[in-house]
């Protein structure tokens, strides 16, 4: 039985039909194959080009963001291109890097522009707010933007100027975190062509890897710059320790001892001691906080210690000396800088200590005996803060020491110690502390002050640096060891 012409036509055509549409079918799988090797190897090149001309040592933004426009301008086949950023300050776009003769996006007629240079120059210097032209567009939605035709789209500004003309631009968000963080836009597709679905799809994968390397850049630098940091204020605690004394003084009929630990790497407190005199009689004792912690602080420290040392020698009173450190601090600090601070002089043969006290806590003392506590706190204002005419109120005290008593010089920071609740550790646990504790040689109390510190805190980290200086007449006549400085927390 024959197949009637009709139904062998009709299988015919179904039959060219199907294979017209299997050839479109594998036409557009070897176009899709081709764009999928054309993004791969453009992604290698990419990568390759930035490893080659970025050194590992140092990263900065500005260049290897120029490597990545440069690199997105030739694979466009575009004329010009531009990475703008976003301030998250003020939400408002500038071009970081430009490539080419990028047109500016608020028209001018200046013909210096058609230099390059100075075209780059002002390109930069415009500020594009979020949602304005197709660059804002971009920022605002997050989504990719193609202009076949700028001559008719109102987003783009209408320049008169022939070579900065806008006919076709692209612009793409760059993303770092799923944050929008600026625009890479090309414009002008060479040869007078323009950019198509398919170069979008280009610039759009372009700009993923551009972001990623953008973020990149910006994360290494922000290690390095910590990296840096840490490493100056290694420097700056080193230096630091130098300026504290190795050990304490040995001082026949006399303990004495210091600790001093900062709450940051670096910090504010110090503590001194040095001779008066030449016949070592009178012992100059020194405990300071110095306002701000970390390198600046220990700058402030530094010149402090310097200039007391100076204006000390030969004199017996510490209210000239303070009075005039604090004449050299006010013309050489800067405002907010200041320095609370007690110093005393112990005169050794009579057995007595007087002191001022700029704006410091109080010197304690404690009965060896009864265990009575005194607290001294003659006025006195901070160094550095006021001019001399005010800081003349400055008192002195003077206080005549007993065998066994007990003189202690602490900072804030003691008393300030905070448990994880935010409670203090305050002045009265301490100062019954020091009660408890008045037999002990000054060593032992700084050790056990900063066990029962710790004890309270509960691991819990402070925000101040802590320093104590503890001194007690001996109540015998026996020559006096020397006492080193205590430096870190004791172990148990």
């Amino acid at each position: 039985m024959s197949i009637p012409w009709a139904i062998y036509f009709a299988i015919l055509v179904a039959m060219g039909v199907w294979v017209i549409r299997l050839k479109a079918v594998e036409k557009e799988q070897a176009q899709a194959l081709e764009k999928i090797e054309r993004e791969r190897r453009a992604v290698f090149m990419f990568l390759n080009n930035l490893g080659e001309r970025l050194t590992t040592s140092r990263i900065a933004m500005e260049p290897a963001l120029q490597i990545i426009i440069e690199f997105i301008v030739d694979r466009a086949d575009a004329e010009a291109g531009a990475i703008f950023l976003l301030d998250p300050a003020d939400n408002q776009l500038a071009a970081r890097v430009v490539q080419g003769m990028f047109p500016l996006l608020n028209p001018t007629t200046e013909r210096v522009l058609t230099k390059q240079k100075y075209l780059t120059e002002r390109v930069k210097r415009e500020r594009i707010p979020l949602g304005q032209g197709v660059i804002g567009e971009a920022a605002l939605t997050g989504k990719p933007i193609l202009v076949a035709d700028a001559a008719n789209d109102p987003r783009v500004p209408n320049v008169t100027l022939g070579y900065l003309t806008i006919r076709s631009i692209m612009a793409v968000p760059l993303r770092a975190r799923g944050v929008v963080t600026g625009v890479v836009a090309v414009v002008n597709k060479r040869e007078e062509a323009v950019f198509t679905q398919a170069d979008l799809d280009l610039l759009l994968m372009l700009a993923d890897q551009a972001a990623s390397t953008a973020e990149m850049v910006k994360l290494y630098n922000e290690q390095a710059e910590k990296q840096r940091i840490e490493q100056e204020l290694r420097i700056a605690h080193d230096f630091q320790r130098m300026l504290l004394p190795s050990e304490c003084p040995d001082v026949p009929g006399y303990e004495i001892a210091a600790f001093s630990r900062p709450a940051l790497e670096v910090g504010g407190d110090y503590y001194d001691f040095f001779w008066v005199d030449p016949e070592q009689r009178h012992l100059g004792i020194v405990i300071a906080d110095v306002s701000g912690k970390g390198i600046p602080g220990a700058f402030v420290m530094a010149m402090v210690r310097c200039t007391l040392r100076v204006v000390a020698r030969g004199r017996l009173s510490p209210r000239e000396v303070l009075v005039e450190a604090n004449s050299r601090l006010y013309a050489d600090t800067k405002e907010n800088v200041f320095v609370t601070m007690t110093y005393g002089i112990l005169d050794t043969q009579r057995r007595t200590f007087r002191f001022s006290r700029a704006g410091h806590e109080p010197l304690v003392t404690v009965k060896y005996d009864s265990g009575a506590v005194r607290l001294t706190s003659p006025d006195g204002i901070a160094l550095g803060m006021v001019d001399n005419d005010l800081f003349q109120t400055t008192e002195e005290a003077e206080l005549h020491l007993e065998p066994g008593e007990a003189v202690v010089l602490y900072t804030d920071g003691v008393v300030e110690a905070m448990d994880p609740e935010a409670r203090e550790y305050g002045q009265k646990r301490f100062f019954d502390f020091l009660v408890a504790q008045r037999h002990s040689p000054p060593q032992e109390i700084i050790e056990n002050a900063l066990k029962d510190i710790e004890a309270f805190t509960r691991g819990h980290p402070q925000h101040d640096d802590i320093t104590l200086v503890a001194l007690r007449v001996r109540t015998d006549i026996m020559e006096v060891r020397v006492q080193p400085v205590v430096s870190a927390a004791p172990t148990g």
